[in-house]
């Protein structure tokens, strides 16, 4: 009889009549998009964790009695750090947001003692609109550190010069005025000039000083370089006004013909925001501001070099006509109320003019000899004989001992001539 064949085992997975398996498998690609997904769900979790802003402390933490104790050193460097643009960036965020100046007056040095001056600026305006400079714009401007350890902080908003585009329609020339063959008339330049479409350039000072555990806004900086009060005090002459302004100050060249170093000097005041924005103010230099700026003087001084520095000073419109500017009051070196105290310009003591202008270093001129003192002969000789003290001296002589004196011979007298004396 013919055997039987064995059976043989059917492969796992064969598939069956009709094209079935009898056992599924995982696709290849489905361990490694499910590795992909573990990945991105990872790194999407990191990035919602970093999105939190850190914790910063604050300069100081106060006690529950109120009194504020200082950090240690290290949460006092963080905060010198970055910690302190958290709350710059509050402070000025209410400022901004503020329509008054009552409600201003919380957020600027000074506090309720600022409410007349800030209430006299901005008189005539009902609501406050400080939409032109968007808290979101300005920056955060890292001072030096010797600054950051006074307190003091900046932050600063600029916009370049710019055109308004929805003014910008201007009437198109002709092509002889084009090409410089005709000139135009007075209606064309006005509006056809591009200057008259131009927004100019904007830049804000936002100065913080940290007092009693807040940093409040400097206002004074914040409006002079915002609203630029010194172009407008520059170009609105009013006779007898004065007014205080933050200013970098060195020397510049006096006008033509005025060389007299020794009794005017011209000091050059800008604003700090905007150089452009700027007076020259000549100065006599045998008067207390003249003697204090006397530091940043340098033309015609071989061992002087130019020199900047920032200052607090009082300008005022003369009385005179016409008017002019003139340097009244030099009330600190700094700006008073950030690093600035009032008087700190002033001389120590009682100052001692060694020169008509107040400063031996400036009455001399190296490049020139200097010429003798004139002397009147008659009034010397004359000084001279006063001066001479005649003392008279008493000689006592014995008369016995004196020569016998003969009219046609003379007088005898002994060899030894101290036989006069006793």
């Amino acid at each position: 009889m013919p055997e039987k064949a064995e059976a043989q085992p059917e492969p796992v997975g064969a598939p069956m009549e009709g094209g079935t398996k009898t056992k599924h498998q995982l696709h290849p690609a489905i361990p490694f998009l499910g590795a992909i997904l573990l990945i991105v769900s990872v790194l999407v979790g990191l990035v919602v964790m970093k999105r939190k802003d850190p914790v910063i402390d604050p300069p100081v933490v106060e006690s529950p009695g109120g009194i504020a104790e200082p950090q240690d050193e290290e949460a006092r460097n963080r905060f010198l750090r970055d910690g302190w643009k958290r709350y710059s960036m509050d402070t000025l965020t209410g400022f901004l947001r503020a329509h008054s100046p009552e409600e201003k007056a919380r957020y600027v040095l000074g506090g309720e003692g600022m409410r007349g001056e800030m209430s006299d600026f901005y008189a005539g305006t009902e609501l406050i609109d400080e939409s032109d400079t968007p808290i979101d714009a300005f920056n955060h401007l890292d001072l030096d550190i010797a600054d950051k350890k006074r307190g003091l902080f900046l932050m600063q908003y600029e916009r370049p010069a710019q055109y308004n585009m929805r003014e910008f329609f201007r009437p198109v020339a002709s092509l002889q005025i084009q090409h410089k063959l005709e000139d135009p008339d007075l209606l064309l330049s006005v509006f056809a000039s591009h200057e008259n479409f131009e927004l100019e350039s904007v830049r804000v000072m936002a100065f913080f000083k940290e007092v009693d555990n807040k940093l409040l806004l400097d206002w004074d900086v914040y409006a002079q370089t915002k609203y630029r009060s010194l172009r407008h005090f520059r170009e609105n002459p009013q006779p007898g006004v004065s007014q205080d302004f933050r200013v970098m100050v060195s020397e510049e060249l006096a006008g033509a013909g005025d060389a007299d170093f020794s009794t005017f000097r011209t000091f050059r005041f800008s604003d700090p925001a905007h150089s452009e924005d700027r007076v020259d103010v000549p100065v006599e230099m045998a008067g207390l501001p003249g003697q204090i700026l006397s530091d940043l003087a340098w033309i015609n001084l071989p061992d002087r070099e130019l020199q900047r520095r920032y200052a607090t000073l009082k300008l005022a419109w003369s009385e005179e006509n016409p008017p002019r500017i003139t340097l009244q009051k030099v009330i600190c070196w700094e700006f008073l109320g950030l690093g600035g105290v009032a008087g700190n310009a002033d001389p120590i003591g009682e100052p001692v003019p060694l020169s008509p202008g107040g400063l031996d270093i400036l009455a001399l001129d190296h490049l020139v000899p200097s010429a003798p003192p004139s002397i009147d002969t008659e009034d010397a000789v004359s000084s001279a004989v006063e001066a001479i003290e005649i003392i008279p001296v008493a000689i006592p002589i014995d008369e016995d001992e004196l020569p016998e004196f003969d009219e046609e011979e003379g007088a005898d007298f002994p060899g030894d001539i101290d036989a006069l004396n006793p």
